[in-house]
């Protein structure tokens, strides 16, 4: 990795930790994130639910409500058209469930993954009019769908958007839309020769549309919320009450689940909503639903602290699994039903199907990794790989783990008489979605965010496909953008790492997304003593300059032992302080993120690029 010092002013970080009366190092990550004023500083460690923004502040609020009371007061069915990853079942059970409390007949949809795909389809609209809805509410899905829109209207369904997907795009050109002349769009126009196409829905609710008086400040807060996110802000106009209420706070363990799952960034309004809603999941009492607590109970959770990576790697793919390999109504009813005894069930259900997609998913990223490995990466800037005998609910899952590993965006396509459906993953640098509207001529449709897309594709022009995004990409990054970079937040001595400061800096969490960890770094560190543990983990006392001494422990590299690392040498490391509690005792542990033998045994400077 190539270690990159943290841009900061040093003017403001003195200032603010005068005036907030906080730690210099504190002070240093506060002004990183964007936080310079005393205020700010105290809200962000506070992190109270009343500072969330009014559920008014979407344009398309008032109007969706408005129609939502009309079919709850007339007794008309609503059906809730969710998706089938967490965050589109997170929340559709969350609207539901507030629905049904207000006395509403609604149902919830969601798509089969292998005979439907991703969001509305005719078909579905179709019978849920058949079934007596008058009005469809997506969750998580539908900003693309101005085909079914236009479907929905002539069924004489009222049709309400919430969605937090890109948005999708026509050309402004005659001579750059492929489908109105048959040409194809160069590599030379970018998003700019776009317009923006709505669905002509009754109403939509998005993160990007807003009310006119909407601060910046607030629009930046609401701008990552997810599927999840927007029908709790929808459920909480819907209920009248304010962001603290019983009422509504009893959805922040569904909106945390689909938050987390979907890689939200937590930051703005979303690291309020996750820091409560972790609060929540933590619980054993009455408070857990039943589903929630069985789920906690079968992956070994039960009493334990729930943290940002224990929903990401425990609990979200659990919930995952169902719609990944059958249908999602699984891990729905698990969410909304009230028995204990049938959650009981559900989460051994999904546990099991857990096991199997984990199954299906390795033999897949051992035949991607395959032929990744065969190819020239130096003259690759994106893979694209195909196959008839892969899972399209595990793609996207295998293409996260090659990125990973090769640090190239990846799509992978499951292929079905003629037709691939594929899952796409990117890197920093490149713009996923932006780079699929710059290949929409050879697709049949696509959607999705900055790092991940799914998209449809006729068979014969993958070929085409794969060769035009990797020009895209190396057009976009260049050769140095495949260097993986590891941003340090700040130097220190081993020595002013104790318990108190931890403490301090362990009230910026949650951690993740958008508000990552402090990565910070030494130079001149003695290796006192190396060796293995548990599963390859390499476990090191390091001395610094200043003589203090420390544990640290590197996930997963013990092939680093005698090689680079050893007893006597000295190196350079950036690393996440922790806080250890073992036999009742207390220390601080580091967590290694990257370490490098250090020839030049200084510590004025962090990076290095050896």
């Amino acid at each position: 990795m190539k270690w990159v010092l943290a841009e900061s002013d040093e003017a403001a970080i003195s200032a603010l930790a005068a005036r907030a009366g906080l730690h210099p190092l504190v002070a240093r990550l506060m002004v990183i994130r964007g936080i310079v004023e005393p205020a700010a500083a105290r809200a962000f460690l506070d992190c109270e639910l009343s500072s969330l923004s009014g559920p008014a502040i979407f344009s398309g609020m008032d109007r969706a409500v408005s129609r939502i009371q009309k079919a709850v007061s007339g007794h008309e069915k609503i059906t809730v058209y969710g998706d089938y990853d967490v965050d589109g079942v997170t929340g559709a059970s969350l609207l539901y469930l507030a629905l049904k409390g207000l006395g509403a007949d609604a149902e919830c949809y969601l798509p089969d993954r292998m005979s439907e795909g991703y969001g509305l389809n005719p078909q579905a609209l179709e019978r849920i009019k058949g079934s007596g809805a008058g009005l469809v509410i997506t969750v998580d899905c539908g900003i693309s769908a101005a085909r079914e829109a236009q479907v929905a209207r002539s069924l004489g369904l009222d049709l309400i958007i919430t969605d937090h997907h890109e948005f999708t795009t026509n050309s402004k050109s005659e001579s750059l839309n492929p489908k109105r002349n048959g040409s194809s769009p160069t590599l030379g126009f970018g998003i700019s020769d776009f317009e923006i196409v709505l669905p002509d829905a009754y109403a939509i609710l998005h993160p990007s549309l807003l009310a006119p008086d909407a601060s910046a400040a607030m629009r930046d807060r609401v701008s990552g919320l997810t599927g999840v996110g927007i029908a709790y802000k929808l459920a909480q106009a819907l209920l009248g009450v304010s962001a603290d209420d019983v009422r509504l706070t009893q959805y922040l363990d569904l909106v945390t689940l689909g938050t987390v799952a979907d890689v939200g960034k937590i930051s703005g309004e979303n690291r309020v909503i996750v820091k409560h809603g972790l609060d929540r999941l933590s619980t054993d009492e009455t408070p857990l639903r039943p589903g929630i607590a069985a789920l906690k109970q079968i992956s070994g959770l039960t009493g334990k602290k729930i943290g940002v990576g224990t929903v990401g790697f425990t609990l979200a793919p659990r919930i995952n699994a169902s719609g990944r390999l059958e249908r999602a109504d699984v891990a729905f009813r698990l969410l909304v039903t009230e028995s204990g005894e049938e959650a009981r069930d559900l989460a051994s259900v999904l546990d099991e199907v857990n096991r199997a997609r984990q199954s299906v998913e390795q033999n897949i990223a051992e035949q991607a990794k395959q032929t990744c490995q065969r190819e020239d990466l130096s003259a690759t800037g994106a893979f694209v790989l195909s196959s008839q005998e892969w899972h399209p609910g595990v793609i996207g899952i295998v293409a996260s783990r090659i990125v990973e590993e090769f640090y190239r965006p990846t799509a992978l396509i499951c292929l079905r008489d003629g037709i691939g459906k594929g899952s796409a993953r990117s890197i920093p640098g490149f713009d996923l979605y932006h780079g699929l509207v710059r290949c929409s001529d050879l697709l049949l449709g696509f959607g999705g965010h900055k790092y991940a897309a799914g998209f449809t594709i006729a068979e014969e022009r993958i070929l085409q496909f794969r060769e035009r995004l990797s020009e895209l990409v190396l057009e976009a990054v260049g050769p140095q953008g495949f260097v993986r970079t590891l941003v340090v937040d700040g130097a220190v001595e081993l020595g002013d790492l104790t318990s108190e400061l931890i403490q301090e800096l362990e009230k910026l969490a949650p951690f993740g997304q958008g508000n990552p960890e402090p990565r910070l770094g030494a130079r001149g560190l003695e290796v006192v003593s190396s060796r293995i543990v548990g599963n390859n983990h390499l476990k090191l006392r390091l001395k610094g300059p200043d003589g203090a001494a420390l544990d640290a422990i590197a996930f997963k590299r013990g092939s680093l032992l005698g090689r680079q690392v050893r007893g006597g040498a000295r190196v350079a490391a950036v690393f996440t302080p922790r806080i250890n509690a073992w036999n009742g005792k207390t220390t601080v542990e580091l967590e290694i993120r990257d370490i490098k033998i250090d020839k030049e045994n200084s510590k004025s400077q962090i990076p290095i690029s050896k």
